[in-house]
């Protein structure tokens, strides 16, 4: 009829990414104190709502390391349309501890809620900012106290992290 068809906002919609690679850094708190450190990660976007990924941390404060699987269920799974999308995260990793001249590997639990945030409409990258906490289920992280002359150990732990990724 010589109308003209217009596209929908709904047709240029880019689709959510599937697998999402990157790092950032860390801060966490443990034994009335703040340390650092940094933050590799990958995903996969099982489903609009659902995610699963692979991450490693590398503790620059003290002697251990980190690396895991987690487990993200998103709100809303339309990050690409609203430029944000809020998640809740299940983990389950190993940490490296060594401790008197020994090494350890307990294993840690971790719950914890965050946001993707797209920067950019049609840039490839964006950034998440989580908040978890991790119980340490053997072996404690210990930290040695100058004013005390011992060590303290802690089974709970605070973590802030920063990330960009890339899809």
């Amino acid at each position: 009829m010589g109308i003209p068809i217009e596209e929908s906002p709904a047709a240029t919609v880019r689709p959510l990414p599937t697998w999402i690679v990157g790092g950032g850094g860390f801060l966490r708190y443990y034994l009335n104190s703040v340390d650092g450190g940094v933050r590799l990660s990958t995903d996969f976007r099982v489903h609009k709502h659902h995610a699963l990924g692979a991450f490693g941390l590398i503790h620059l404060g003290d002697d251990f390391m980190e690396a895991g699987l987690d487990y993200r269920f998103y709100f809303s799974g339309r990050l690409m349309e609203t430029g944000h999308d809020d998640f809740l995260r299940f983990g389950f990793s190993g940490i490296y501890i060594e401790k008197n001249d020994e090494s350890y590997f307990p294993p840690v639990i971790s719950f914890g809620y965050g946001r993707d945030i797209l920067f950019f409409k049609n840039a490839d990258l964006l950034g998440r900012i989580q908040l978890s906490g991790k119980y340490i289920m053997g072996e404690p992280v210990s930290k040695k106290k100058e004013t005390l002359f011992m060590e303290q150990e802690a089974h709970f732990l605070i973590s802030l992290d920063f990330s960009i990724l890339f899809f």
